[in-house]
């Protein structure tokens, strides 16, 4: 299984957001709204990379259905 860039790079952004969350739960780190804001664009980039793979798998399909006819 490849793991390019992105991936790795969603997944360490993700880890360091899910560590600034448990420290604001215990109280500190940074403000709400900032910490809102990093969770809104890491959810932004899961759907574009989701989207990427939905779009590729869609493709496959339309291709083997043109050989099928």
């Amino acid at each position: 299984m490849k793991i390019d860039w992105v991936e790795m790079l969603l997944a360490l952004i993700g880890l360091f957001i899910a560590y600034q969350l448990l420290k604001k739960i215990l109280g500190g780190s940074w403000q709400t709204e900032s910490l809102i804001i990093a969770m809104l664009f890491l959810n932004l980039g899961l759907i574009w990379k989701l989207s990427m793979k939905f779009e590729g798998h869609m493709n496959w399909h339309k291709f083997k259905s043109k050989f099928e006819e």
